[in-house]
């Protein structure tokens, strides 16, 4: 946040050097020569570069290097002073550079000492005498305090602020943990399934198979066929359950009805809750694509449309599937807020495009103002 308003900050302390500086002109101080006052005050706008091109955190980690740097303007200020009292009010300008761009502790112990240093070289400077010094050294004991006290007021909402990031990545961290582990398990829970479907059922089949035919072989012709004819029967009731085993893989909407009415009857449902219009066309005509990729383009319109709803901010979603000859494809287009390239790698798009890439096919992203899909699957042309 520092760094995103520090402009304004830059502005402010160029403004007060250039207005000491008419102050300075418009008094026309006699006893000091121009040269050397404005000879200072380019100097000092010179050393003042750097902060504006490195960034607060790269002078907080190396104090010892700022603080070298603080003494140096430091001392062009007070050379300044000695030529024009009005340039105090650079004290504007130097204090908030010294509490933003070092730890609290090094930034109070510095302006203590810059400051005493500054009021002792004034006062022997311009020979103060007993009745002025008191009141110049609580109007300096003022600015200093007032200084300190803003300092570490801004240091604190900083370091607060600084906790709740910290925690809030921490936060995330755990939560992509979590959903890797969750994930994970369920990625062992369903190989877990499988393994037992396939173990009570396929493995049992194959083994009856095999027995039979093992049988058939060693026994004579007579005695051949029952077994035979067994295997056979074996062999079909494991096709059966094989198939029942990769249906039931299936998403539930494709069991009663096709990927087009699927797709629409989700898209319909998802557009009343979520009070954004959907528009869906078919082109071509409509054929048979298989049980793993109806799957996959209902599954990819599922998840494009969950991240419509959680990111996108969208008002109209527009889904087209288009069949041809070879191939079929899929677009799903919003006018939502899009994102960065660099979130293209989320877990949701991951999936999507691995469901995909599975079946032979391309996932294509294009995100900008609104975000678009595009997939598209080879078909056998029957």
């Amino acid at each position: 946040m520092w760094d995103r308003w520090d402009w304004i900050f830059h502005a402010i302390s160029y403004g007060v050097l250039i207005l000491q500086a008419v102050i300075f002109v418009v008094n026309d101080l006699g006893h000091t020569s121009f040269q050397w006052f404005f000879g200072l005050t380019s100097m000092i706008a010179v050393w003042y570069f750097p902060l504006i091109f490195n960034r607060n955190a790269l002078w907080i980690k190396n104090p010892p290097r700022t603080l070298a740097y603080q003494i140096v303007g430091w001392i062009l200020l007070g050379g300044l002073i000695f030529l024009n009292p009005t340039a105090m009010m650079l004290g504007a300008m130097y204090y908030p550079i010294l509490f933003t761009r070092m730890p609290i502790r090094w930034a109070i112990s510095s302006a203590s000492v810059l400051t005493l240093g500054l009021l002792v070289a004034f006062i022997a400077i311009f020979n103060i005498d007993s009745e002025s010094l008191p009141t110049i050294v609580t109007v300096t004991g003022l600015i200093l305090g007032g200084a300190i006290t803003i300092g570490t007021f801004i240091n604190s909402l900083i370091v607060q602020s600084s906790d709740r990031q910290r925690l809030i990545n921490e936060l995330s961290q755990t939560r992509a943990s979590l959903l890797k582990v969750e994930r994970e398990a369920g990625i062992l829970a369903e190989r877990q399934r499988l393994a037992r479907e396939i173990h009570d059922t396929l493995a049992q089949d194959f083994t009856s198979i095999i027995v039979h035919l093992t049988a058939a072989k060693l026994g004579g012709s007579e005695s051949a066929t029952p077994h035979i004819q067994q295997a056979e029967q074996t062999a079909r009731d494991g096709l059966d359950e094989a198939r029942r085993i990769v249906w039931a893989m299936r998403p539930e909407q494709l069991e009663h009805s096709t990927l087009v009415e699927s797709i629409e009857e989700f898209a319909a449902r998802w557009s009343a809750e979520n009070s954004v219009r959907v528009n869906t066309a078919i082109t071509g005509a409509p054929k048979p694509l298989g049980p793993e990729r109806d799957a996959a383009l209902l599954r990819v319109t599922q998840e494009a449309l969950n991240n419509v709803k959680k990111h996108a901010s969208a008002r109209r979603v527009d889904i087209t599937l288009s069949y041809m000859a070879d191939l079929v494809a899929l677009d799903i287009v919003d006018d939502g807020i899009g994102f960065e390239e660099k979130n293209h790698r989320g877990f949701g798009l991951k999936t999507m495009r691995e469901r995909v890439e599975e079946l032979l096919g391309t996932l294509t992203i294009e995100s900008g103002d609104g975000t678009a899909i595009a997939v598209s699957l080879p078909v056998e042309d029957e």
